[in-house]
């Protein structure tokens, strides 16, 4: 696969004057403020325009491997030839191998059985704890601007990537795109996203292959249905002393 992201310059955050007003003396006084960069960013599939994906101009190469993958548009690396992005980040097109497949929601009852979790991944509650731990200290652009998503990607306890974006989607997409590019075993890994954990979450973690997806926040009844079905470990409000485990196969038995 080849990758031609010529759009590295950019840092994602950018420093914008603003007015604030002092609680106490009312005071108005001229500051300076980080704040994210909103990217739009074309997605070309094939020479046929797909979407725009509204992202932080940051691991862009990444972000389009991991959203194909994750929405099953392939199957994996080997499908792909190329990837480039624009040097403004507003402009990308994949490349593949043959025609890409049509994304379609999973089937709630577990019926699309290659998807199912298979083998036997078994998990530590330290490697959660620490998860909790390494949200809270905060990532880099979440330090700067207190407004973004991040995800992290655990594998057999050591943090691999720690992926920022202004939408969690995304940011589950730039970690799995990263662990793609690296040959990292996806079977073999920890998701742990901040925000919520809705249904299309959790078919990106189940169509990446991860066996658990854990998170700060809560998850919708349609995601703990689908990690059911699918065998995948659900855990939310995971914190650096405690979890709520919703899904587990050893616990539910299915």
């Amino acid at each position: 696969m080849e990758i031609i992201d010529l759009c590295t310059a950019r840092r994602g955050a950018v420093e914008q004057d603003m007015v604030r007003i002092d609680p106490m003396t009312a005071i108005p006084r001229w500051e300076e403020r980080t704040v994210l960069q909103e990217n739009h960013m074309k997605l070309f599939l094939n020479g046929v325009p797909e979407e725009t994906l509204v992202c932080t101009p940051t691991e862009l190469s990444a972000l389009v491997l991991g959203h194909l993958y994750t929405e099953g548009r392939i199957a994996g690396v080997e499908d792909v030839c190329s990837i480039a992005v624009s040097a403004e980040g507003t402009q990308a097109e994949a490349v593949t191998r043959g025609p890409a497949n049509l994304s379609a929601p999973l089937a709630a009852d577990g019926a699309e059985k290659a998807l199912r979790r298979r083998g036997d991944f078994r998990w530590e509650p330290r490697w959660i704890y620490a998860l909790g731990r390494a949200f809270h200290a905060g990532a880099p652009l979440y330090r700067a601007t207190h407004g973004i998503h991040s995800c992290f990607l655990m594998q057999d306890g050591e943090i691999l990537y720690c992926c920022e974006d202004i939408g969690r989607h995304n940011a589950l997409d730039k970690a799995v795109g990263r662990a793609l590019m690296d040959g990292v075993d996806l079977r073999r890994c920890v998701l742990f996203s901040s925000g919520r954990i809705p249904a299309d979450m959790m078919e990106k973690a189940i169509r990446a292959g991860v066996p658990l997806l854990a998170s700060n926040a809560v998850p919708t009844d349609r995601a703990v249905a689908l990690a059911r079905a699918y065998r995948v470990v659900l855990i939310c409000t995971a914190r650096s002393d405690s979890m709520n485990i919703f899904a587990d196969k050893y616990l539910w038995g299915t």
